[in-house]
């Protein structure tokens, strides 16, 4: 093949990354699914492997604003749009935000981060308990719990020792309830608030999260192609000279 086929090929392969296609096999390089570039449509920034994830993860969102709303505008006879005002209220087991983790970025240990993740979900489960026994009349509360349990078993498919992260012990199932399940109603009410108030942000940062490690592995992709690239340019010109 000349130098010159070598730059028109070369020039298609750019433009595949920049359009986020998958490159084709060719002879002298490493496979075509090795080189692929991975298709982001459908929620930007996330790769395909956590597509259904994603999903689970909007809904859940989605349901949890729903409670969140209903129980703020029944229990405290106040607008959604007074809801900042009750941002003092907090759980002390309520998980650290993925935000202020090195979750968040491209080139953390994601295996550290899904056993974070799957032991925050866990948390948050349990807390769902307290808000059961205070709503057991609730309609919206059940999807809620379920859909937490099959994101739990999502992040966990996808870990490399799912056994690191135990199911919370008995003891520690019953400190977490303790620390909301006593005190007043009002304090009883306003910990179901900062719950789902809280799981909603737990939600959205893991969300963000997979989205951060889906630009570093595009971008992973783009400078092993470039590099292919590279090689080739290098081939062609030292055949050109010979």
């Amino acid at each position: 093949m000349t130098s010159t086929h070598y730059l028109s090929l070369l020039s298609v392969v750019v433009v595949m990354v920049v359009n986020g296609s998958p490159v084709p096999s060719a002879p002298g390089w490493t496979s075509g699914e090795e080189l692929a570039v991975e298709s982001f449509s459908g929620e930007p920034g996330a790769p395909p492997i956590w597509e259904n994830v994603i999903k689970v993860i909007k809904l859940l969102v989605q349901e949890v604003i729903n409670f969140r709303d209903q129980q703020f505008v029944e229990e405290f006879q106040k607008p959604v749009e007074e809801m900042s005002s009750f941002i003092q209220y907090q759980v002390p087991s309520i998980p650290t935000h993925l935000s202020k983790t090195p979750c968040s970025t491209s080139n953390y240990n994601k295996e550290a981060c899904l056993q974070k993740i799957s032991h925050g979900l866990q948390v948050y489960h349990v807390l769902l308990q307290h808000i059961k026994a205070e709503y057991p009349q609730s309609t919206l509360l059940p999807s809620v719990m379920h859909q937490t349990t099959v994101l739990i078993g999502l992040f966990k498919d996808k870990m490399k020792v799912a056994e690191v992260v135990e199911d919370l012990s008995a003891s520690e199932r019953e400190r977490v309830l303790g620390e909301v399940s006593t005190g007043t109603e009002w304090e009883r009410k306003t910990s179901v608030h900062a719950i789902l108030r809280e799981l909603r942000h737990f939600l959205v940062d893991t969300k963000k999260a997979l989205r951060a490690w889906g630009r570093g592995a595009k971008a992973a992709s783009n400078h092993d192609i470039t590099m292919v690239g590279r090689g080739v340019l290098d081939q062609a010109w030292s055949k050109n000279l010979h």
